[in-house]
This record gives structure tokens, sequence and C-alpha cells, in this order.
């Protein structure tokens, strides 16, 4: 970070910064990244799995799925109201988000082999709402208003 830091940059992109630190220091690096963004007035792009990373320190959210942008919005849109089923899985596996039995839920099947990409959506194999024409034809971006889109043939969901 020091090293990046020289270059005086406008920009700086993160990528899993804070994976597998014990989560005093993955805090202390997140108030770091922080400071040093409104410091130095710097555009903070971090890329991570850890939706509690997200929602500590994102204001704008992009989920993607192999390799695609399936889902982007404010940080509150896609925790109170998100419009992907991929979204919508990923958060129903975070812990406070569990089912009232305390069960976490998982998203069935598999990543597709980026090689060998599904026709249509690339998560209609895993997609609990998926039918033909989400299996045969890719989705566009669908504008929802706000600033969030969602790459899903059946959104905005209800």
């Amino acid at each position: 970070l020091a090293i990046a830091l020289a270059c005086d940059p406008s920009v700086i992109v993160a990528d899993e910064p804070t994976t597998a630190l014990d989560v005093t220091i993955q805090a202390q690096i997140l108030d770091l990244l922080k400071h040093l963004q409104r410091e130095r007035s710097l555009a903070l792009m971090i890329i991570t799995h850890d939706l509690g990373v997200v929602a500590e320190v994102a204001d704008d959210v992009v989920v993607m799925y192999a390799g695609r942008i399936i889902e982007k919005a404010s940080l509150r849109a896609i925790f109170e109201d998100p419009q992907h089923p991929y979204t919508m899985g990923l958060l129903s596996s975070i812990p406070e988000f569990a089912s009232a039995d305390g069960r976490l839920s998982s998203i069935d099947g598999i990543v597709p082999n980026l090689a060998a990409l599904p026709a249509g959506c690339r998560f209609n194999t895993r997609c609990p709402y998926a039918d033909d024409r989400c299996r045969t034809l890719e989705p566009p971006e669908l504008d929802l208003g706000d600033d969030h889109m969602s790459r899903c043939w059946k959104a905005p969901f209800a």
C-alpha cells in the first residue's frame, strides 16, 4: 500500500485486501483505506467476496457472476432490494439473514466453466426462477431506476 501511495494515485484498486486476516487486523485495514480515501480524495475500488467488507466500505456495489456484471446499485439497494437471483442467494447466505431455524442457505449447483458457458443467462443452471427464455437468451441490462441495474429477465422482483 505504501508503494502504491508513493505514486500519488487518484484510484486505489484493492483486490481482497482483508482475506485471511483476523477481524482486528481486517478492521484496521478497512479503517486505513477509508481514511486514505477521505484524506487524499481517492476513488477506492474493493474487489471482494466478503459481503461484510462490502457493507463496511461501499457506497455503490457491482455484483459479478461468471465474469459478467449482473447487478449494480447503491449499497442500500443491494442489501434491501436485490434484483438478481444470484445477489439474493449471496445475501441469504449471510448468517444475519439466515432462516428462522438458523440454517444458512446455499446456491444449488456449481459455477460454470468459463470456457464453456451455458447459453442464455450465465446463472440459469443454478437459478430457481429460470425458464426457457433464460436458458436461450442472454438478458440485457435492465434499468430499474435510481441507478439500479439488473441483468435478469424476471426483474423487477416484488
